[in-house]
């Protein structure tokens, strides 16, 4: 095993680093948000705290279910094709035009009813109005994923994770100036905010799409063959995604209904397991593309090799933020409260936090191993299962019949994520031999 592993431990981080840039990248547009949005005034920053959390589902459900773009790109190159004979990119635009069409017009339509989520008056019609304006930019932010999937299936990954990094920077800029104005531009406040959004996510996509055109073998043929493949394999990644997002999201809503020093203390470790999270779905990312091109290949030992190497790499990670929870959670809460409550009863979290760092970043990469042996349905009905059946349960039994607060809720994420991680590496184990005994047969 360790042979396996160290056969292709190199060639993949070199891969993953600017995955996992890009991946940090993308959570940093939220934070700059926040950070000018905060010095604009505390209603404009709880605003676009709220349109953000009821976009993010959109977003992720749309990008998730793009992650067959490379998959299954990296499997016909495998096989010995050229994706240019296989319309595999005019077939991913067709598919990213009509899921970003669909998630855009949800997302309007639950805009004009926001009403039914009774938000505190002093920033619902910000929230609405922030919701209005950003909410077309779900558009670039889709068609930017689907470049940067199909660029990964040829290795190309350096180029879309800097641009991502630039952005940054940009948007940073174009959010104080719309927002305070600047010279001939007014102040806009929140709809500032929301334009530099649209912009910088429409610059995003043009010039990564003009960059695959460029550098990548892709035509605007399609085939409803591949659409159809490309749904099959992508949107029950998309609704896993979606299952989780919306169990973190439940967790926060219920804890947001605590005393205000333990929402403060959950907001604040969400945040940075958060951030942290980012680097195992970074290696999912890797997973789905050179599992996929090995498997199209039919090359097992080597697809081996890829699945194990990611799995060590997300799991040696996930260990040292495990431990870095356990050694220091104060420190690490104190970073963004001197609150003493606060700081005390986040410390408390991070040991929660501690325990699935391990299954969590097994379950992750095993999403994209298993993406790319073309595997997606089954892992779907077990996170829903492990998620909603058994995580939010068992969380709730914690924290309201043994009055653990936060405390319990956590625990029951913790014993899900544990049971959906093995049970997804269960199906790797049993597929990898199925697999290996087809092919020797």
């Amino acid at each position: 095993m360790l042979k396996k592993i160290k056969l292709s431990f190199k060639e993949l981080l070199i891969f993953t680093f600017p995955l996992i840039v890009g991946q940090v990248g993308q959570m940093l547009f939220g934070i700059g948000d926040t950070f000018v949005a905060g010095r604009y005034s505390t209603e404009a920053l709880s605003a676009i705290g709220v349109g953000s959390a009821i976009m993010a589902p959109f977003i992720m459900l749309g990008v998730a279910t793009l992650f067959s773009v490379s998959s299954i790109s990296s499997r016909i190159r495998g096989e010995g094709n050229c994706p240019r004979d296989e319309k595999i990119w005019g077939s991913s635009l067709i598919l990213c035009a009509l899921i970003a069409t669909t998630l855009t017009l949800c997302l309007y339509i639950l805009a004009i009813n926001l009403d039914l989520f009774g938000l505190h008056s002093d920033i619902s019609k910000e929230v609405q109005t922030y919701l209005y304006w950003v909410g077309i930019s779900l558009v670039p932010a889709l068609f930017f994923q689907t470049a940067k999937e199909y660029l990964q299936s040829f290795e190309k990954t350096i180029f879309a994770n800097s641009l991502v990094i630039f952005m940054n920077i940009v948007n940073l800029g174009m959010n104080w100036v719309f927002m305070f104005g600047y010279g001939p531009i007014p102040a806009m406040g929140i709809k500032g905010a929301a334009l530099a959004t649209v912009i910088t996510r429409s610059v995003m996509a043009l010039v990564l799409l003009v960059y695959t055109f460029k550098v990548a073998p892709c035509t605007l043929h399609y085939s409803k063959q591949r659409i159809s493949e490309l749904i099959k394999l992508g949107l029950p990644v998309g609704l896993g995604t979606l299952v989780e997002v919306l169990m973190f999201s439940t967790v926060t809503v219920l804890i947001g209904k605590m005393p205000i020093h333990i929402s403060a203390a959950h907001n604040i470790v969400l945040n940075i397991a958060g951030l942290t999270f980012m680097v195992p779905l970074a290696i999912n990312g890797t997973a789905g593309v050179k599992v996929s091109y090995a498997f199209g290949k039919k090359d097992f030992d080597k697809m081996e090799s890829y699945a194990l190497g990611c799995i060590v790499m997300a799991q040696s990670f996930m260990l040292f933020t495990a431990t870095m929870y356990l050694l220091i959670p104060s420190q690490l809460v104190s970073l963004f409260t001197t609150d003493q409550q606060v700081v005390a009863y986040g410390s408390s979290l991070f040991l929660l936090v501690a325990l699935f760092q391990i299954p969590d970043g097994l379950q992750v990469t095993l999403w994209g191993i298993l993406r790319g042996m073309g595997i997606s349905k089954l892992p779907l009905i077990l996170t829903f299962f492990g998620h909603w059946l058994i995580a939010i349960p068992i969380g709730l039994y914690l924290t309201y019949k043994l009055n653990m607060q936060a405390k319990g809720l956590w625990a029951g994420l913790a014993i899900g994520l544990t049971i959906v991680s093995f049970a997804l590496l269960g199906i790797y184990f049993k597929k990898l031999k199925l697999f290996k005994d087809q092919n020797q047969a």
